[in-house]
């Protein structure tokens, strides 16, 4: 096999990395592999990784290109991004009239009834208000989603992911608010075979002609029932919309194995990695993970100090320096008043990873 030297600066998507050649950590790469997101490259900047081995004569071709959107200007314009705080506040309303709206969507169409989607539209453009504004607000309340109701905490977490989504790869806003709608509606029949069959368990597969009987009886446009038709079809058969919808859901389904302590917040990156190319585009999951954050607004980090923190709002230039709240200290075993710290002003306070807190059993709903 062949061995090239690249600076960790210079490594290219595609490349083929064999090894580790300088770093300051302790990083080792057991097994050889390809490079296929920029969060890979940006972890190993993280961990202190100046410059990798990879084998030159092994090189995977470049990734499609992202669906073509229409564009809407010439050039698009940078809006100033709201405060974080005040934001958060403001699309908590937002939120609490989107999840009071879509069970009552629900519980109607559990009843077969047709619904009038003028309501649940004007829900999905809050959000896509509020992800303009700032899509750290929207990203941090989807995680931090306090909901009992299994079906409707999914549809509000992908609408919400979604409408982030749209926001990263700056879609018009007409394609956003029917992508954003199919996020928010996609399981409704769920909720039907729910009261139909409330003994039985009922996966995405079988719910899905449901759902698009439901959808088409209630009007919805065709763009929706694309989305909605397609997120479970094979890579091939996806239109654009449900290539985004096929990310946000299996994302938004990560998460829940992740509460459920199934899965840690580490893996949760890298399990939908292992989808892209396969069932999901490679692309638009690098997009969808880089829009995300390295440290996703609501997980827990530990920072060199030994304290455990809430990540609360990412900064849109350094990855690994975001906003977080203390909660913890993992050497003294002790909980920390509540503060704010915005690691960019903190050059000697870093995050040295995600943080597992059945480590200490700790519950992190409890710190939000």
């Amino acid at each position: 096999m062949a061995k090239q030297l690249v600076p960790i600066d210079d490594l290219q998507l595609g490349s083929y990395v064999t090894g580790v050649a300088s770093q300051t950590g302790d990083v080792v790469i057991k097994h050889a592999g390809w490079v296929r997101s920029e969060l890979l490259i940006e972890t190993l900047k993280q961990k202190g990784v100046s410059a990798v081995f990879i084998d030159p004569e092994q090189q995977l071709p470049p990734p499609k290109e992202l669906p073509a959107a229409p564009a809407e200007s010439a050039t698009p314009v940078v809006k100033p991004r709201t405060d974080f705080m005040q934001e958060c506040a403001r699309t908590e309303l937002a939120l609490q009239s989107t999840r009071q709206q879509t069970a009552v969507t629900f519980e109607k169409m559990a009843h077969a009834d047709s619904v009038d989607l003028t309501q649940p539209s004007q829900n999905c453009d809050k959000l896509l208000e509020s992800s303009s504004r700032n899509p750290q607000a929207l990203l941090y309340l989807q995680q931090v989603l306090q909901e009992d109701d299994a079906l409707l905490r999914h549809a509000i977490r992908c609408a919400c992911l979604m409408a982030a989504f749209c926001q990263t790869l700056q879609l018009p806003e007409t394609t956003a608010q029917q992508y954003t709608l199919a996020a928010l509606l996609h399981d409704a029949g769920k909720a039907q075979l729910k009261q139909l069959f409330p003994q039985e368990q009922t996966t995405d597969l079988a719910a899905l002609p449901y759902s698009l009987a439901l959808l088409e009886q209630s009007a919805c446009s065709a763009e929706v029932l694309d989305t909605v038709a397609g997120h479970l079809a094979p890579l091939a058969e996806q239109s654009a919309g449900a290539q985004l919808l096929a990310i946000v859901n299996r994302y938004a389904n990560l998460q829940e194995l992740v509460e459920q302590n199934k899965l840690s917040g580490q893996q949760l990156s890298a399990q939908l990695l292992k989808s892209a190319g396969q069932s999901l585009d490679a692309k638009l999951t690098q997009q969808f993970l880089l829009g995300i954050g390295l440290y996703p607004p609501g997980s827990a980090v530990r920072l060199r100090s030994g304290k455990l923190a809430l990540v609360l709002e990412n900064h849109p230039k350094y990855a690994d320096k975001p906003k977080v709240k203390l909660f913890y200290h993992s050497v003294h075993r002790h909980h920390l008043p509540a503060k704010v710290l915005d690691l960019a002003k903190l050059p000697e306070e870093q995050i040295v990873g995600a943080a597992d807190l059945s480590e200490f059993a700790l519950d992190l709903r409890q710190y939000f």
